[in-house]
């Protein structure tokens, strides 16, 4: 998405969120035992940084982000049927930046997926409304042992 990208993730393990340096009480996460991963969003807009931490039953899933100047209300309702078939982990919304219009969500699937491979022919059919679309996938980060 050129320079801009509204959000940074990783999948890490939950028994290495101890080894961070950051206390976060995720024993409050219900059924937390069921979920040995966690999926860590991180948006920095201006002067703060936020943190979106969701269990994960996988260790990778996928990241779809979009951009394009002219996008109406009847795209955003074709994009909305194509994701209606998957489950959305997150959504950063839309975002007005420079002009162009970003919107970025996080997919609970892997590209190792058969689902995958609709999700990209969906995306196939409308790739020349957007400026770009961009599939990734986000694994997991090895983390440092000190």
């Amino acid at each position: 998405m050129g320079k801009f990208n509204l959000t940074k993730a990783y999948v890490q393990r939950v028994n290495d969120l101890s080894i961070t340096n950051f206390k976060i009480p995720i024993l409050d996460i219900k059924e937390l035992e069921k979920y040995p991963f966690l999926l860590v969003i991180q948006s920095v807009i201006e002067n703060n940084i936020k943190l979106s931490i969701y269990p994960l039953k996988k260790e990778k899933i996928i990241k779809v982000s979009l951009s394009g100047f002219n996008l109406t209300d009847k795209i955003f309702e074709g994009l909305s049927k194509i994701l209606r078939g998957f489950q959305v982990i997150h959504t950063s919304g839309v975002i007005l930046i420079e002009k162009r219009l970003f919107y970025e969500c996080y997919l609970n699937i892997s590209m190792s997926e058969e689902k995958t491979k609709n999700l990209k022919a969906s995306f196939n059919k409308i790739k020349n409304i957007f400026e770009e679309i961009k599939i990734e996938e986000i694994g997991l980060k090895k983390i440092e042992k000190k």
